[in-house]
C-alpha cells in the first residue's frame, strides 16, 4: 500500500504532493559521480568537443537522453553522446555506461582519462583520426560488451590485455594500422559473438586459442597478412554463421 492510500480530503492532496517532491528530490539527487565528470569533460576537451545539451543539463551529464531510452546510437544530432546507469548507492551516484564519439573528426591519442570511466560497457570511436596505440589499460573494463574503434589509422600491436574483457561480445577493429600477430589472448573472450579485423594489418597465423570461441557467429578478416593454413578449428566453432 502506497503513502498516499489511505489517506483522503485536503490532506490526501498535500500527502500526493510530498510523495511526488519526495521522488523527484530522489530523482535529482542522482548525480554523475565527479571522478567520471572530470574525465569525460577532459577526453571531450582534448578533442576539442562539447556536451551535447541533449544529454549535458545544467552541468551534469547523466541527465536527459543519457538516462531516459532515447536511442543515441541512431541519431546522428546527439554526438557525441554518453548512457548512464543511476542506480548506484540506493540511486544517488550515476556511472556513464556508454561513450559514443563516432564520425567527428576527432584528432590524436585516446586520452589516458579515458581509463577513468570505468564502468563502461559500450565505447564507439569508429571514423575518426586517432592515432598512436590501443592503450593497455583498455583490458581493464571488465564490464565491456562493445567496443569499436574501426576506421581509425591506430598502429603497433594489438594490447595482450584486451583478453581481459570476458563480458565483450562484439569487437571492431577493422581499417586500422595495427602491426604483428593477433595475441593469444583473444582466445580468452569466451563471450565474443562478432570481430571485425578487415584491413587492420595483422600478419603471422590464426592462434591456436581462438578455438575456444564457441559463441562466435560473424568472423570477418579479409585484407590482413595473414599466414598458414585456414585453421581445422573453424569447422567446430558451432555458432560461426559468417566467416
Amino acid at each position: 500500500m502506497s503513502c498516499c492510500s489511505s489517506v483522503h480530503g485536503f490532506a490526501w492532496l498535500v500527502l500526493v504532493h510530498a510523495c511526488f517532491f519526495a521522488a523527484a528530490q530522489a530523482q535529482q539527487a542522482a548525480r554523475t559521480d565527479p571522478t567520471e565528470v572530470t574525465a569525460l569533460n577532459a577526453i571531450l576537451g582534448t578533442w576539442g568537443l562539447r556536451a551535447s545539451p541533449a544529454w549535458n543539463i545544467s552541468g551534469e551529464p547523466c541527465s536527459g537522453v543519457a538516462v531516459d531510452e532515447t536511442d543515441v546510437d541512431n541519431n546522428p544530432n546527439i554526438n557525441p553522446a554518453i548512457k548512464c546507469d543511476c542506480s548506484f548507492n540506493a540511486s544517488t551516484v550515476c556511472h556513464i555506461t556508454k561513450l559514443k564519439v563516432y564520425s567527428l573528426n576527432v584528432v590524436g591519442q585516446i586520452p589516458e582519462e579515458l581509463q577513468n570511466l570505468t564502468y563502461l560497457n559500450n565505447l564507439d570511436l569508429r571514423q575518426n583520426y586517432l592515432t598512436g596505440p590501443l592503450p593497455s589499460f583498455i583490458g581493464n573494463f571488465s564490464a565491456m560488451q562493445y567496443l569499436a574503434v574501426s576506421l581509425n589509422p591506430l598502429s603497433g600491436p594489438l594490447p595482450k590485455e584486451i583478453g581481459n574483457l570476458r563480458n565483450l561480445l562484439s569487437l571492431g577493429i577493422s581499417s586500422n594500422n595495427f602491426t604483428g600477430e593477433l595475441p593469444a589472448e583473444l582466445g580468452n573472450l569466451e563471450k565474443l559473438e562478432q570481430m571485425y579485423i578487415i584491413s587492420s594489418g595483422f600478419s603471422g597465423p590464426f592462434p591456436s586459442t581462438f578455438s575456444k570461441l564457441t559463441n562466435l557467429r560473424i568472423l570477418w578478416a579479409s585484407d590482413n597478412e595473414f599466414t598458414g593454413k585456414i585453421p581445422d578449428y573453424f569447422g567446430s566453432l558451432p555458432n560461426l554463421q559468417e566467416l
